[in-house]
């Protein structure tokens, strides 16, 4: 009897250590995957970029790092504690980069990195910025679209002339291009999202005048500039006279002013089962998991390990990805001999700042707040709002949110992952930034999948 009473006891001692085992596992997979390593940094990481092989990334304390072994190690290049919230970096070149953020600030370098120096801004927080060299660039604050011609001393709004209301269709900029000296431009959505109708404004005389142009029949994901180069990757609508009504492709179209544009010539077949999304100079995501780099004549393809937490703030060397979640996560690349053959995991969509012209909320004031207005969940279908209670640092950083009144653990989970990435003008009382809580409601659509 008491042997049949130990067997026992071993066998609800194996049962408790499975049942342990399958919750960690059930746990584990709602955090980044083992294969992503993740950096502490003594300020909050709110982007970065590549440029060769080194990553640079910006955030609070006015932090510029960059890492020249794929992420492993950081150097601190500039900071200042309590400093402003740098939102944005990017180099136009291997010397001339560019940080930007709150407070109007501007910090360039001209000696690839080595030092970084306040230029003349604008009064409100940038949150868009592109920049060809020290003189001229374009920038979105949340009020207003802008170009300088003279390194910031003035700032002038971007307008269409006899287009000015037509304009006003399109009042989310999602991506802005300064070409260089002459050419600059902006991609503007009639909504916050990627898969929104567009429009391009942009200026071929260093904007003495700007023109509105449509490409028809296109869905443009990405607008950057590459190898001096507009370029602009989404998806086209074609054989719209056969029966049916045409069906969607994908695309890759390039310019060198603005005003006409040419069909890459690239394979783009690794684009053709998920879409090519969030671009950068490196490439695009195909799928979480595969970077397609579609600017090459021949393009080539990498792997990485597919992860739920994944952001659109991106950056890669040749041997490692990295993104900003909550913390920075890079992983190693695996390179393929081709595109992959069946479709992966969903990339995250893009979302823009608020609309140009919006009225400026009374108390805390959110400058990056997007959020996905469409999930995707088989478990769920309808209109949803959803309670947001946000705990908000004196950085204006996020350090806590809880979405109440999801319909599913997903879709819970996903608005809560993109809140935390929510950034607010830092909240003053006194004259001096304080912690607060915040109650707010988000809008949105849950289909399921086909």
């Amino acid at each position: 009897m008491r042997k049949k009473t130990v067997g026992t006891r071993k066998l609800l001692f194996l049962i408790c250590v499975c049942v342990l085992l399958a919750t960690s596992v059930a746990v584990g997979q709602e955090q980044t995957s083992p294969d992503w390593n993740s950096h502490d940094f003594s300020f909050r990481v709110l982007n970065i970029m590549s440029t060769g092989q080194l990553l640079w990334v910006c955030g609070t304390d006015e932090t510029v790092a960059v890492s020249s072994d794929n992420g492993a190690h950081w150097q601190v290049k500039h900071q200042k504690v309590d400093g402003a919230l740098l939102l944005n970096i990017d180099f136009a070149d291997s010397k001339f980069g560019y940080a930007t953020g709150t407070g109007g600030l501007i910090l360039a370098t001209v000696d690839g990195g080595e030092t970084w120096v306040p230029h003349s801004g604008t009064s409100e927080t940038i949150l868009q910025a592109s920049f060809a060299d020290l003189q001229h660039g374009l920038v979105r604050t949340p009020t207003s679209l802008l170009f300088t011609v003279d390194g910031g001393l003035h700032w002038t709004a971007v307008s269409v002339g006899q287009n000015e209301e037509d304009i006003k269709h399109f009042p989310y900029t999602f991506s802005l291009v300064a070409l260089d000296g002459v050419h600059m431009a902006a991609m503007l959505k009639e909504g916050a999202a990627q898969y929104e109708s567009q429009a391009f404004v942009f200026t071929q005389d260093s904007g003495k005048s700007w023109n509105l142009l449509n490409i028809p029949n296109v869905t443009l994901y990405s607008f950057l500039r590459s190898e001096a180069r507009y370029w602009a990757v989404g998806t086209e609508v074609i054989h719209k006279d056969q029966p049916g009504g045409g069906y969607a492709v994908p695309v890759a179209l390039y310019s060198s002013d603005g005003q006409k544009w040419n069909h890459s010539t690239s394979d783009l077949s690794g684009c053709k089962l998920e879409m090519c999304t969030v671009c950068n100079t490196r490439g695009c995501f195909s799928s979480n998991g595969v970077i397609s780099r579609v600017f090459l004549e021949k393009p080539t393809y990498s792997a990485f390990p597919a992860t739920k937490e994944l952001t659109t703030k991106w950056a890669s060397t040749d041997f490692t990805v990295c993104f900003v979640g909550s913390n920075l996560y890079c992983a190693a690349l695996k390179e393929l001999a081709q595109a992959p053959s069946s479709a992966g995991s969903p990339v995250p969509t893009v979302v823009a700042p608020g609309p140009l012209g919006a009225p400026i909320p009374q108390g805390p004031r959110c400058i990056v707040c997007g959020v996905d207005r469409i999930f995707i969940d088989k478990k769920a279908q309808g209109a949803y709002t959803i309670k947001l209670v946000l705990g908000v640092g004196k950085n204006g950083t996020v350090t806590s949110v809880e979405a109440q009144g999801a319909p599913t653990p997903e879709v819970k989970r996903r608005i809560e992952q993109q809140t935390q990435q929510w950034i607010f003008e830092p909240y003053l009382k006194d004259g001096a930034p304080i912690n607060v809580k915040l109650n707010t409601t988000v809008s949105v659509n849950v289909i399921k999948p086909r």
